[in-house]
């Protein structure tokens, strides 16, 4: 086995076939045939620990930023569904890596909490509508007041269906106890809207299509009849539903001049 380990070329270059066979030859005169395969063994145990040594290091490879990306949106898609069937406090991590068909290992090598869990949650269902209103531009020769019927309306008119109701509901019912979910939320949805319409009831009043200026100072009235319409159809009175389009498009009728 040493013999064609050794023919097959595994020693380092280091190691000359031609020294190598003189050094045995030499000693073998003298050395019994067991000494001999002592020999024989140690010379080659040295010559493959060191062949170990120069042998570049393979790095173990890890899934592909797909499969990474993938798997991120299964565990949030999982969490969204356990926090709004169980709310925050009974929704736990090892449900959250059932649903998701994961291990709670695998899990935590994503997110390191249910915080983590509970705000990756925010930011992908509730946040990414705000961010998507923030970033839809006006169009040319529509007004302010149009503009808000076109890009908030739309999301008005799937805020129940799309979760962000009883997301509001959730947080309204576990913030005082986990102030973080508050936090949560009004930094990714509730600022970000109310710095939103803020410039937008500026640029109406220089352009002359605000009624109400005290809209200025107060842009949480365009916030407050989407808020009224969740927490109706949520908490309040669900068997009688408001719908939340119809109220906002009412109050920009009230707030802006309309062409």
């Amino acid at each position: 086995w040493v013999s064609a380990v050794y023919q097959n070329e595994l020693w380092p270059s280091r190691i000359r076939r031609s020294s190598f066979n003189q050094s045995c030859q030499a000693q073998s005169a003298h050395l019994s045939h067991t000494e001999q395969a002592q020999k024989l063994y140690n010379k080659f145990s040295r010559a493959m620990t060191q062949l170990d040594l120069d042998r570049p290091k393979r790095t173990p490879r890890g899934p592909s930023p797909q499969k990474t990306q993938a798997t991120r949106r299964t565990i949030v898609a999982a969490a969204f569904e356990e926090f709004l069937e169980h709310g925050y406090a009974r929704g736990t991590t090892a449900s959250v890596a059932q649903r998701a068909g994961l291990s709670k290992v695998t899990l935590f090598r994503y997110f390191d909490s249910k915080d983590a869990l509970f705000e990756a949650v925010i930011q992908t269902h509730i946040a990414s509508a705000a961010v998507a209103l923030q970033s839809s531009p006006m169009l040319e020769h529509e007004s302010v007041g149009e503009y808000l019927l076109r890009t908030v309306g739309a999301a008005a008119e799937v805020i129940d269906s799309s979760g962000r109701s009883a997301t509001a509901r959730l947080v309204i019912a576990e913030g005082l106890e986990f102030p973080l979910l508050a936090q949560m939320y009004r930094r990714y949805v509730n600022d970000a809207l109310l710095e939103h319409f803020s410039r937008l009831a500026q640029l109406a009043a220089e352009r002359g299509e605000l009624k109400a200026p005290e809209l200025i100072q107060h842009p949480a009235l365009l916030l407050a009849p989407l808020w009224m319409a969740m927490m109706n159809n949520t908490v309040i009175h669900p068997e009688v539903p408001m719908n939340a389009k119809t109220l906002f498009q009412l109050q920009v009728a009230l707030l802006f001049k309309m062409p």
